[in-house]
C-alpha cells in the first residue's frame, strides 16, 4: 500500500483525499485550516500534525494549493516540503501555478535528488467528488506513468505534456477555454434577454445546436436561478486569467489574445463587484448588472 502526504484540504483537495483513502492508498491529510480536516478524520483518514509529519516516510507528497504563493510558502518555505522531504519521495503539485513555479519547484527538487510532476486537474469541485477529474502532466514520463494508479483514482483521464512546466501551461490553455466559454455563454443570454426570449429555452437551444457543450449542462441551473454556489470560485477564474496573459506576454502571444483580454476585464468587474466567492458562472450576474437588466 503506497503512503501519501496530502497537503491542501479545500473544495478540491477534500474530496481528492477521499477519493484516494477509499483507492485504498494510506492517505496522511496537512491542512493550516483545522476545521477542514474534522470529516476526513472522521472518515479514517490520518491526519498530519505539520508538513514533516505529513511528508516523512510517504512514497508520494501531493499539494493542492490555492495560488503560487500558497504553493511556494508550502515547499519551499523554512518548514516547507523541501526541508523534509527524502529522494526516494516523488513530489506532485496538482495545484493550478504559473508554469515559472513549477520550473522553481522542480529545480529545487532536483537538486535534492527528489522526482517533481507538475500535475494539475481540470474539473471542478463536483468532478473532484465523482473522480471525475482530467490530471494534466509535465515532467519525467517514467515517473508519470508510475503514478497512473493514483491519478486513477482521482480523475477520468490523465495526459502527458513533456517536461517540467508543461502540465501548468496545459491547465492555463484549458482554463483560457473555460473563460472565454463561460463569458461568451453569459454575453449570449444577456442579448436573449434584450430580446425579450425565454432563458430555459435558449439554454435548451445551447444544447442541441452546434456549440452544444457540457459546460452549459453543468452551469444551467446556477444561470436559471442566478445562484451562484462555488464549484470553481470566480477568484480563482480572475487568478488564472492573470496567469494566462502574464504568460501570453512572455511568450509574445498576447495580441493573439483578445477575447482573453476582454474576459478578464469582465471578470475583473465581476471580483469587484465582490462576485469572487461566487461560483466562475457569476460573471452573469455581473452582464447582467451591467445591461441594467438587474440592481446593482
Amino acid at each position: 500500500m503506497k503512503k501519501i502526504g496530502f497537503i491542501g484540504i479545500g473544495a478540491m483537495g477534500a474530496p481528492m483525499a477521499l477519493n484516494l483513502h477509499n483507492a485504498g492508498f494510506d492517505v496522511t491529510v496537512f491542512n493550516r485550516t483545522k476545521e477542514r480536516i474534522v470529516t476526513l478524520k472522521e472518515k479514517g483518514i490520518s491526519i498530519g500534525l505539520d508538513i514533516a509529519h505529513t511528508v516523512q516516510d510517504k512514497d508520494i507528497v501531493i499539494t493542492m494549493l490555492s495560488n503560487d504563493e500558497a504553493v511556494k510558502q508550502v515547499v519551499l518555505g523554512e518548514k516547507g516540503v523541501l526541508k523534509h522531504i527524502a529522494p526516494t519521495t516523488i513530489l506532485v503539485d496538482m495545484s493550478t501555478v504559473s508554469p515559472d513555479t513549477s520550473l522553481t519547484i522542480a529545480t529545487a527538487m532536483k537538486q535534492k535528488g527528489v522526482s517533481f510532476i507538475d500535475a494539475p486537474v481540470s474539473g471542478d469541485s463536483n468532478a473532484a467528488k465523482r473522480a471525475g477529474l482530467v490530471v494534466l502532466g509535465g515532467g519525467d514520463l517514467q515517473v508519470f506513468e508510475s503514478l497512473q494508479s493514483v491519478f486513477s483514482a482521482i480523475g477520468k483521464a490523465s495526459y502527458y505534456f513533456g517536461e517540467n512546466g508543461s502540465g501548468s501551461r496545459a491547465k492555463l490553455v484549458i482554463n483560457l477555454l473555460m473563460g472565454v466559454t463561460m463569458q461568451g455563454i453569459s454575453e449570449a443570454l444577456v442579448l436573449a434577454e434584450k430580446f425579450n426570449l425565454d432563458r430555459k429555452t435558449v439554454l435548451q437551444m445551447m444544447k442541441q445546436t452546434a456549440v452544444a457543450s457540457p459546460f452549459i449542462g453543468f452551469k444551467e441551473e446556477l444561470l436559471m436561478a442566478e445562484k451562484f454556489p462555488i464549484a470553481f470560485a470566480l477568484k480563482h477564474m480572475h487568478k488564472d486569467l492573470e496567469l494566462i496573459l502574464e504568460q501570453a506576454r512572455k511568450t509574445e502571444a498576447e495580441s493573439a489574445l483578445p477575447a482573453t483580454m476582454a474576459t478578464h476585464q469582465s471578470y475583473t468587474n465581476a471580483l469587484n463587484s465582490g462576485f469572487g466567492e461566487m461560483d466562475v458562472s457569476a460573471v452573469f450576474k455581473q452582464l447582467l448588472m451591467e445591461s441594467e437588466l438587474v440592481k446593482k
